[in-house]
């Protein structure tokens, strides 16, 4: 049976996170880029679209774009740069979704590119800081780690949880890891390996924050499924926004952009396959299951630790490990996620036997700032 979708994922390429320091933004892009292209069988492109954070901090580069098509031999397709913090890879994927949908006849290149390991991991908690509000927040010391960790602070409280059971996204995060040859972390941890780790703001410690990678994963979106290969097609989005400002927020244990977003999907209740979450860190991964409507408010940690989430499962999440083993690329951490979702739904290694048809992808921009949520589908 057919499908009407919006678009149709028809090539994909992830290089392995990790630091490259002998290789600047061209080579990542035109790296993932070109074999993303061979993969869809090198279609004709109308269009570019990058999803990078950091280019101007870190690269020194702004119009990228530019200079990052002619580096790769790409010709008579302009660029699109879009940039809403480590949230940019989802919202260029839904500009170019929309692109595409409007078009009877073709296909985009989407890029996702960042290089946080070009300046020092001062400058990387720095330029993370950016992504809260310049006047009222940052400007007085606060970071997105500590507003995860009041917001984990007060999830375990409401619903009496103990650290430990947090410790299990983890866990069972580089357990995924530990088989995803595109993972930066691909070590199993134990509980006594997160307890022992270092405590960056109470109660989430260096097991709980995803770590920074340079990266770039590349996607073919097209108007019509490509007949060489098993296609997957986005059937909808939605996308949402909460308070600018933290503490303006009524309840820290619910992500109201997640919330907001997940309305134009159906309902999630009944949902069955893969789901990626935005784990940069533990708490927002347990929240936006909740918040999806995969699960009722404070029953996420409860299901986790009892493997309701696990493969083979009805609800299949973050199976290649999600940010806290993959790593967080910032732009283009988003691209990373719905190349990964692709792979595992067309079953390509190291994802092959999983038989799952449907996929949800949710990516965000700081802490529950926005958040953009796609349904994907295999085309049969």
């Amino acid at each position: 049976m057919s499908i009407s979708a919006l678009g149709y994922i028809n090539g994909v390429h992830i290089i392995p996170p990790g630091r490259y320091y002998d290789k600047g933004y061209r080579e990542l892009f035109a790296e993932a880029a070109l074999k993303a292209l061979e993969s869809a069988g090198n279609p004709d492109i109308k269009a570019i679209y990058i999803a990078s954070a950091l280019s101007e901090l870190t690269g020194e580069q702004m119009a990228i774009g530019n200079v990052l098509r002619d580096y790769s031999g790409i010709k008579n397709a302009p660029s699109i740069r879009v940039e809403n913090g480590d949230g940019s890879g989802g919202f260029a994927f839904m500009v170019a979704l929309n692109h595409v949908a409007s078009m009877s006849n073709g296909c985009v290149l989407l890029v996702g590119v960042d290089k946080p390991h070009e300046v020092t991991s001062l400058k990387q908690n720095k330029y993370a800081s950016y992504l809260l509000d310049s006047d009222y927040e940052s400007y007085f010391g606060a970071t997105p780690v500590v507003l995860a960790a009041l917001m984990a602070k007060q999830y375990l409280r409401n619903y009496e949880y103990k650290y430990e059971d947090l410790a299990t996204w983890a866990i069972k995060m580089h357990e995924r890891g530990a088989k995803n040859p595109f993972a930066y972390f691909k070590r199993a941890a134990k509980l006594k390996d997160v307890l022992d780790s270092e405590l960056v703001a109470d109660p989430l410690r260096l097991y709980d924050v995803s770590p920074f990678v340079d990266g770039a994963a590349a996607l073919v979106l097209c108007s019509k499924p490509n007949a060489r290969d098993q296609a997957v097609g986005v059937l909808g989005y939605g996308f949402g926004a909460s308070n600018s400002y933290f503490a303006s927020r009524n309840d820290y244990t619910v992500l109201m952009s997640v919330t907001e977003a997940v309305k134009a999907i159906n309902p999630l209740s009944d949902f069955n396959g893969i789901v990626s979450v935005h784990d940069t860190y533990s708490i927002l991964g347990v929240l936006a299951l909740e918040s999806l409507g995969l699960c009722k408010r404070g029953s996420a940690l409860r299901l986790l630790n009892e493997g309701y989430f696990d493969p083979g499962g009805k609800v299949m999440v973050n199976l290649d490990g999600g940010l806290k083993a993959v790593g967080n690329s910032m732009g283009a951490s988003g691209v990373y996620q719905l190349a990964s979702v692709t792979m595992q739904l067309r079953g390509d290694k190291p994802f092959n036997g999983l038989n799952a048809e449907a996929a949800v992808v949710e990516d965000m921009v700081g802490v529950d700032q926005e958040s953009v949520v796609f349904m994907l589908k295999v085309v049969k």
